[in-house]
């Protein structure tokens, strides 16, 4: 995730935000997905705690892929295939997962950990360089603008 903070990246899944966002609700939206990545409620985002949080994010995912797959395999409908078949499909260890590009992104102190200061510093930064007329409002064609939605 380069520049574009969590909120307003596309995520696997999601439809793309369409809706105009204002300061105080991005600014709410951030808070809670530090709280999300602040899995100890310590006020800190260690490195552990991404990892883990994408582990589960990663592990996610694998269960919603395996269950498209899994329809795909069940090709008489009975909603059985043989535990050969299926362990194959559950791996989400097979996804890489790194806490380094949010460390370099939001760890401007470079001390190991993410505090809210420094999220909101970086997060508050990206939704004003989104919101190019200042307004305090981030419209569909500004999330457009700044490559964010189609």
């Amino acid at each position: 995730m380069a520049s574009a903070s969590p909120a307003l990246a596309q995520q696997p899944g999601q439809a793309p935000a369409q809706q105009p966002i204002g300061r105080a609700d991005f600014v709410a939206q951030m808070d809670a997905e530090f709280r999300r990545l602040d899995r100890d409620g310590s006020g800190v985002v260690l490195p552990a705690e991404i990892v883990a949080t994408q582990r589960e994010v990663a592990q996610a995912e694998a269960i919603r892929q395996n269950q498209v797959v899994f329809v795909g395999l069940d090709k008489d409908g009975n909603g059985a295939l043989s535990p050969q078949e299926f362990a194959a499909l559950a791996n989400p260890d097979a996804i890489a997962v790194s806490a380094d590009p949010l460390m370099q992104q939001f760890d401007t102190d470079k001390d190991g950990s993410i505090t809210l200061v420094e999220y909101r510093i970086a997060t508050q930064a990206n939704f004003d360089r989104i919101d190019t007329d200042r307004d305090g409002v981030v419209t569909p064609v500004e999330m457009q603008a700044a490559g964010l939605v189609r």
